[in-house]
């Protein structure tokens, strides 16, 4: 009897010693750090830097963009999130140390690939800044997109020379008087482009567009090139006099992928600084405009409007534009990206939409 209740006993301290260890543990939990970070252009919740969170935790996200910017998705090296691509949303924490990201990007809407071309063209003339601004367009669509509706428009001569497609442009464009007088204004020694002569239905850039060899014009214009082919296009001009000042127009065409001509009264531009998009890494260069110069050397414009309704300071291929955005300080405000046709400035040019009192004059788009 004695030994049975040493055994009892036993069994006793030895079941307390099992149950006493499993509940003073309970289940191990272990620890891990997720570290916030987060890309040029907003901030998150949690704040970027380390957290502790333990594994199977749902941690709440929030990124929330900066002036100009947009939020473009969420990255993980672990974890799980409900929507990777909603500013608001949950991550559950893995069982092991994570890093999320947040994107931002430029609230930018771009049209990539239309081409940079700079004056002087081919004949070295002055003041063809409106058809070489036309060339970067008809080259878009030619060549880069490959419109059949566009097909050999420029002649097989993109990207080899843009600049001799500017050329015979500048010819149907009347660009510094050199059109018969039937064909352009008359006899009146005009620099620049007309804006009139940059885009109307029957004349400008559309009759360089209908120009083959089936469709000679009554003004004889330069030699036809080798495989240029003519199509039929239709094209608006903006001279906006309502409160938002053109800027609707282009914004309208850019959404719908279409690069346009914009002119300005005048070109005098003020480097700010270069901003990177951080989705894309394409550099944006930030000018504002300076006061109007006139009779200026660089680019050599007639900016003084001697000429009926005025010589245009200065014509540039619209890309692109970024909403309310700060790049220099001080108040958001619009921004249009161009190309200027200007050989010595870079390439995606940011200049400061002016809703009055601006150098804007008109803007002039395609629908081939």
């Amino acid at each position: 009897m004695k030994h049975k209740l040493i055994s009892v006993a036993a069994i006793a301290v030895l079941l307390f010693m099992v149950l006493g260890n499993s509940i003073g543990c309970g289940t191990p939990t272990t620890n891990y750090t997720l570290t916030m970070a987060s890309t040029a252009g907003g901030a998150v919740t949690p704040a970027v830097g380390a957290h502790t969170y333990n594994a199977t935790d749902v941690v709440n996200l929030t990124a929330t963009p900066t002036s100009g910017y947009r939020f473009v998705n969420w990255t993980a090296t672990a974890g799980t999130f409900g929507s990777a691509t909603a500013a608001t949303t949950n991550f559950t924490m893995p069982s092991q140390n994570a890093t999320v990201t947040a994107h931002f990007a430029f609230n930018m809407t771009f049209i990539a690939n239309v081409p940079d071309t700079s004056v002087p063209p081919t004949s070295g003339a002055p003041n063809f800044c409106a058809p070489t601004a036309m060339v970067n367009i008809l080259g878009y669509w030619d060549e880069v997109m490959g419109l059949l509706n566009a097909k050999n428009v420029t002649a097989f001569l993109v990207p080899h020379n843009l600049n001799t497609v500017a050329d015979l442009v500048g010819f149907f464009m009347d660009t510094n008087n050199i059109a018969p007088p039937a064909r352009g204004n008359g006899v009146d020694a005009h620099f620049g482009t007309y804006a009139k002569d940059i885009l109307m239905l029957t004349g400008g850039k559309l009759d360089y567009v209908r120009w083959d060899a089936g469709h000679p014009f009554f003004t004889p214009p330069p030699v036809l090139p080798a495989g240029k082919l003519g199509h039929d296009w239709t094209g608006t001009n903006d001279y906006s006099t309502t409160t938002n000042i053109g800027f609707p127009f282009i914004k309208a065409e850019i959404d719908a992928g279409r690069p346009l001509v914009v002119c300005f009264k005048w070109w005098t531009l003020i480097f700010g600084t270069n901003a990177t998009d951080p989705q894309s890494g394409k550099v944006i260069s930030v000018y504002t405009f300076g006061g109007q110069t006139f009779n200026s050397t660089t680019p050599p414009e007639q900016w003084n409007g001697s000429y009926g309704e005025g010589c245009i300071g200065h014509a540039v291929t619209c890309v692109g534009y970024i909403l309310n955005w700060n790049p220099l300080g001080g108040a958001a405000q619009n921004w249009t990206i161009v190309h200027d046709t200007w050989a010595t400035t870079p390439e995606n040019i940011a200049v400061p939409w002016i809703l009055a009192g601006g150098p804007w004059n008109s803007s002039h788009s395609v629908l081939p």
